[in-house]
């Protein structure tokens, strides 16, 4: 836990240089206002910079909660959830008669498991067995181990209108729910299996701790084996497909997963196996990987088969001599090719010397996995290194190495053309994952991806001797190829979830770029004459219309991460005039996510992306495509984008960026420089070495905390309750979220209070349906007065996950007001607020807990003396019985109270005196 509070939290005010003027394009993003999408006058222009361009500001500190105490989780009424209903037993025998009955005619036999094997797509033994039921089973996971089933996989599938006989959906709906739980047997488990199904079908109670079997019976669809359907969907044999190049012989790499069974011979067995099979159908094998960790394990082989074998495979996947019908494989897939965008564009002039250098003795705090940088950059010299884990950094063309220059540069310097202050107590570490080579900077053709990370990670970070032991956080502006998340989460995004909770450390992940957009029935004259407001109304249309194809990619979905969108902005200066062909969707004022920025949600329909923050204006031009316009994002210009070094030269030159990636970049500099100021002078832990985890955590929350929705978000919002019918609001803003997240990312007030309000953090430990209380002092100045005001409310954590379980992530957060007593909670949150911005179930789903609060019109409750509000931070198991009750989960809160800034209260001050006082009581 972080230490206790300390006198030098309340150091006295200094001044900053920054944007206060009501007429700023940025300033609407203040919650305050008596109509939440109202502009109101703050602070955004340092959303991406911090270089001084205005009038004097006094400087506010975050301060800092005192210790908690500790308490229980507020427990509320199990919610009553309708459940479908089975056909009953008759029905289900005459179902599964046929299977049962073969398996026990084989259960007789002197060698059962030979004779269950003599069938490659039975029952048997150590093979992959699916149950596929109606509903998801309770405790499934556990009372299958303890009958002798390893389960490998719990899935939720696809919802289904098609009910088989005597099944019944759940009251008030007419589809299916339908989970699949994948299991390896043994002889043993199958035995006992067998009687529990004799006891169930003869209508027979279920005898003590066996009522989760009768259930499961009950709610049987499919009883089966993993066949090559399973191991190759639908959508797998397309991306394949697409990739197989005309010549037969060609190579083709293809990536084959083995089941994560915790019994490493056992994968070792499988292994072999694919690779015997592998080489009789003529391939080769080209990587291998093996990561056995306590809480993840993958294993992974690439192959190089001919095209003509890889057709053979998807014409063929039964094949029992073909790759798809490998017991010990759980998918066959297209090699993962980990990518950046071509968004640099060329074009700038050569760099001065730079104002600011680093300090080549700061430790270093994060990393960079991209492509190779050029360290010897003017701008980047003293603060980069270069560890080339991988041999990779020859095999990259130096005037090629544009990308992870660049991403260096936002890093360590900003928008170079708005900022280029280098940062003051950090340096950054590069290792090259990627090559930049033949105009593309890509994964290398011969490895496995999810290894090369994992090394990278690992050489960092552990063992006797890592390269740095400072690293908190981890910029990665990287997407997978085609890897669109759509409900499976992939391998990667589930490796960097179990880093950052095993190792505590923060990923900073784009959402990923997704080209150009079709405008069906749409010409392109119609679409270049029509004003900024239709053109976004047709491109909303389109935009919903492919959302499918164009969610965020992987790993963008990983839980414990940030997933960075791209609003279409420039931050260095005015906009470039009109030329002909090129177009935008915005103007000076307007904010809007980019076109190409992936759309959410994210896993279980969490909260992605997380944030937004500037990637460079978008310009695009308009193309015939069949009955429509093609919109084609202009990759190769300089006119708009963020400035960033580029490769070449003595001093260097600029290049243009735009998207995703920037946008990434400059919010893990944003991150970098919170955490200077939690631990730099005046801070809320001045002169603390905070531990990696309590500063991923705290800048994690601080981040979401400081995200706001802007107008256009609320404008959405309103736009799509008018599509969809008043009383969806719920969905509205679901909609809302897919594109903007909690909102835009707002640096300065990861750094410092506002103005006219204070920002609050802490920090603890929790375990499975523990509590702690944390005070948050009363203004009385507030107490009966009519003031507009708002509160964000945000506790971040790193959730352990179960790579088994449909209910991936194992640890909830909320935060809950006390009211005047403390066992009953206040939904009005001491002020008398109401819910603004994301749902507020939406943001009980990802592993960032998040509420907006806001009211402008009737009085804030009058408080008795001083009495402060007291907060609730609570943890809970949302994996049905996966967190262990010994395991201690560490968390962060950042809070923000905010008053309208005409008003002459100073709560900041108020607030400040009342903690110091308390301190100077409890001395």
């Amino acid at each position: 836990m972080c230490g206790g509070l300390t006198s030098k939290l309340l150091r006295g005010r200094r001044i900053l240089l920054g944007c206060r003027a009501s007429s700023c394009a940025f300033s609407r993003y203040s919650d305050i206002a008596v109509d939440p999408r109202r502009p109101s006058q703050g602070l955004l222009l340092a959303v991406l910079h911090t270089k001084g361009k205005g009038l004097k500001m006094v400087k506010r500190s975050i301060l800092r909660f005192l210790e908690p105490s500790n308490a229980s989780r507020l427990k509320g009424s199990p919610a009553n959830i309708p459940q479908p209903k089975g056909p009953g037993f008759s029905a289900q025998r005459r179902r599964f008669q046929p299977t049962f009955d073969h398996l026990s005619d084989a259960l007789e036999q002197a060698d059962p498991t030979l004779v269950l094997r003599e069938d490659p797509n039975g029952i048997a033994p150590e093979r992959a067995l699916v149950f596929v039921t109606v509903g998801r089973i309770q405790r499934f996971v556990k009372v299958a181990s303890q009958l002798g089933f390893e389960v490998l996989a719990e899935t939720t599938l696809a919802l289904t209108e098609e009910i088989p006989d005597g099944f019944r959906p759940a009251d008030g709906t007419n589809v299916l729910q339908r989970n699949l739980y994948a299991t390896v047997p043994t002889i043993d488990a199958l035995q006992r299996l067998l009687s529990l199904w004799r006891a169930y079908e003869s209508g027979s109670a279920a005898p003590k701790r066996a009522g989760t079997w009768w259930t499961l019976f009950a709610l049987l669809l499919e009883l089966r084996t993993w066949g090559p359907d399973d191991r190759l969907d639908e959508s797998t044999r397309k991306t394949i497909e697409d990739r197989l190049p005309f010549d037969d012989e060609a190579e083709v790499p293809i990536e084959l997963e083995i089941w994560p069974s915790s019994d490493d011979q056992q994968r070792v067995a499988w292994r072999h196996e694919a690779e015997r099979r592998i080489a009789d159908i003529g391939g080769r094998v080209l990587d291998h990987a093996a990561i056995s960790e306590n809480g993840f394990i993958y294993e992974g082989i690439l192959a190089g088969l001919s095209a003509r074998a890889v057709r053979q495979m998807l014409d063929e996947p039964w094949d029992l001599k073909g790759l798809a019908t490998v017991e010990g494989v759980q998918f066959v897939l297209p090699q993962t090719i980990a990518e950046t965008w071509p968004s640099e564009r060329s074009g700038g002039p050569t760099l001065d010397t730079p104002r600011t250098r680093f300090d080549s003795n700061a430790p270093i705090r994060a990393a960079l996995l991209d492509g190779t940088p050029q360290p010897r950059h003017s701008m980047l010299d003293g603060g980069l290194t270069v560890e080339d884990v991988h041999d990779l950094v020859g095999l990259s063309v130096v005037d090629q190495r544009r990308h992870a220059t660049g991403m260096a540069s936002l890093i360590l310097r900003g928008d170079l053309n708005a900022d280029g202050e280098a940062l003051r107590d950090t340096r950054l570490a590069s290792v090259p994952v990627l090559v930049d080579i033949g105009g593309d900077t890509r994964s290398p053709q011969d490895r496995l991806f999810v290894d090369l990370v994992h090394v990278a990670l690992t050489r960092l970070l552990k063992g006797e001797e890592p390269l740095t032991g400072d690293v908190f956080v981890v910029n990665f502006s990287v997407g997978l190829r085609e890897c669109h998340f759509g409900g499976r989460i992939s391998a990667l995004a589930r490796l960097m979830d179990w880093w950052s909770s095993s190792e505590g450390i923060l990923f900073v992940i784009s959402a990923g770029n997704t080209g150009e957009l079709m405008l069906e029935e749409v010409k392109p004259s119609e679409f270049e004459d029509a004003n900024t407001e239709k053109r976004r109304y047709i491109v909303d249309d389109a935009l919903r219309a492919a959302a499918f194809g164009r969610t965020i990619l992987a790993p963008a979905e990983c839980l414990n991460g940030l997933c960075i969108g791209a609003i279409s902005r420039d931050i260095s200066g005015d906009d470039p005039p009109e030329q002909a062909g090129i177009l935008s969707l915005e103007d000076c004022n307007s904010v809007f996510p980019q076109i190409t920025s992936a759309l959410g949600l994210g896993p279980h329909r969490s909260i992605k992306p997380d944030l937004l923050a500037p990637g460079g204006k978008l310009e695009f031009r308009a193309f015939p495509h069949r009955e429509g316009t093609l919109l084609r994002p202009v990759t190769v210009y300089g006119r708009t984008g963020l400035a960033a070094a580029a490769p070449g030269g003595q001093f260097g030159t600029i290049q243009k960026v735009c998207g995703t990636s920037g946008a990434t970049a400059l919010t893990t500099r944003a991150i970098l420089q919170s955490a200077e100021a939690l631990t730099g002078e005046g801070g809320p832990y001045e002169g603390q070495e905070l531990p990696r985890r309590a500063l991923a955590l705290l800048t994690r929350a601080l981040a979401v905390n400081s995200a706001k929705w802007p107008q256009e978000a609320w404008q959405l919002r309103d736009a799509e309750k008018q599509r969809l019918g008043r009383y969806f609001d719920v969905r509205a803003k679901e909609e809302v979220c897919r594109r903007f997240g909690h909102g835009i990312l707002d640096a300065e007030l990861m750094r410092n209070s506002q103005e006219s309000g204070v920002t609050m953090v802490g920090c603890g430990e929790i375990r499975k349906d523990g509590a702690q209380i944390f005070s948050f002092p009363f203004p009385s100045t507030l107490s009966g007065e009519r003031v507009p005001r708002s509160m964000r409310a945000t506790v971040a954590w790193f959730s352990p996950v179960d790579t088994v379980r449909s209910q991936y992530r194992l640890v909830g957060f909320e935060i809950a007001a006390a009211g005047e007593f403390e066992e009953i909670e206040d939904s009005r949150w001491g002020f008398n607020l109401k819910t603004s911005g994301p749902d507020k179930n939406m943001v009980k789903r990802g592993t960032v807990w998040s509420r907006r609060l806001i009211h402008s019109t009737q009085k804030v409750p009058a408080r008795e003396g001083n009495r402060a509000l007291q907060l609730r931070v609570q943890c809970r198991d949302t994996s049905g019985g996966g967190l262990s009750p010994d395991e201690s989960i560490s968390y962060a809160l950042a809070v923000t109270l905010e008053i309208e800034a005409e008003i002459q209260h100073d709560i900041y001050q108020e607030i400040r005196d009342q903690l110091l006082l308390t301190v100077k009581t409890d001395a």
